[in-house]
């Protein structure tokens, strides 16, 4: 054997090692992707708090449309941790079902279903608007935001189902005492207007409502940066709010983007969020991006991280138990160890 003979082997030797070495890394990457999801994401009875004694657990009533604001994970989560709301009102023409509801002591989320009763409600159930109130006595509470939004998954001729989440506290807001979002239509009016009911039609609306909780009923976790800022985690979504968040209006709107976003497991191991949904980063200002982009997961940002209104929703539920951390945009949030 000569030597161009010998260097001829042994090239196609290094290539054929090369090939299979980079097959065995990607398999290798796609795995540990993989078993750092399952780490995180949320099992039976882990993430949600579940009520002493209880075993079986009830199916959602609007399973399918749930599943497109919080993925089949996260639809199993609040079912078996009994995370479900169930309230019902209806007045002959609309009922709401208030599906799920998540309260981690500084935002509620959850998802609500509007179904027509009658022929002629089907083309009012897109045509609402919400405004918030005191129980103990009806006061309109002014500057109190709340998002909703729906997407073509989520409708059908009698039905939509909507995603939310209210702030709970603001620099208006007696947070002493409890909500309620009251669901209405809105008149058009070119006149002055001494009372805002004048402006309300609840021909539809009458008596839609439902109370917002007060207290925390899902498990969550403070990371915090070396610079002192402080983030609440809980399974279903990351934010914060200042109490003073409402006055903060040129904040609370300019544009953020998050460009990665990395989770980071109680043994030190890291998953990309972001790179597992093969997404180049999520903005405020478009709030979230379509589910074919992102394998099917709803996801929503509001307002600016470095600002007192910030929240992001996963789309899916997460065991926090099991995460110590988050990096977003290379900017690390640590639990207290």
């Amino acid at each position: 054997m000569n030597e161009q003979d010998y260097m001829n082997i042994t090239s196609k030797i290094d290539e054929k090692y090369v090939v299979e070495y980079k097959v065995i890394e990607a398999k290798r990457n796609i795995t540990l992707r993989k078993r750092l999801r399952t780490a995180i994401v949320v099992a039976a009875a882990v993430a949600l708090m579940i009520p002493v004694g209880v075993i079986a657990y009830s199916r959602l009533t609007h399973r399918d449309k749930v599943s497109v604001y919080y993925s089949e994970e996260g639809v199993r989560a609040i079912e078996e941790n009994m995370a479900m709301s169930g309230f019902t009102v209806e007045n002959g023409k609309i009922r709401l079902t208030v599906d799920a509801m998540m309260c981690d002591g500084n935002y509620v989320e959850g998802v609500y279903t509007l179904t027509a009763l009658t022929e002629d409600a089907k083309d009012h159930l897109e045509t609402y608007s919400l405004y918030r109130t005191y129980v103990d006595n009806g006061e309109e509470i002014w500057v109190s935001f709340m998002s909703y939004c729906m997407t073509s998954e989520a409708r059908t001729e009698n039905e939509v189902t909507y995603s939310f989440r209210c702030p709970l506290r603001a620099s208006i807001i007696d947070d002493t005492r409890p909500t309620r979002i009251v669901f209405c239509e809105e008149i058009e009016y070119t006149g002055i207007v001494n009372d805002f009911n004048d402006l309300r039609d609840f021909t539809y609306y009458e008596g839609i409502y439902f109370d917002l909780p007060s207290e925390p009923n899902v498990p969550t976790k403070t990371l915090r940066s070396d610079d002192g800022t402080e983030l609440t985690l809980s399974p279903f979504s990351l934010n914060t709010l200042d109490k003073y968040w409402d006055l903060y209006q040129n904040e609370r709107f300019a544009e953020d983007m998050i460009e990665s976003f990395v989770f980071i497991t109680t043994d030190g191991e890291r998953y990309d969020f972001f790179a597992d949904l093969n997404i180049s980063g999520l903005s405020s200002i478009t709030n979230g991006i379509a589910l074919e982009e992102a394998k099917g997961l709803s996801l929503e940002l509001n307002g600016n991280i470095s600002s007192g209104n910030f929240s992001f929703k996963f789309g899916t539920a997460f065991d926090v138990e099991n995460i110590s951390g988050v990096e977003i945009n290379g900017v690390a949030y640590m639990e207290d160890k």
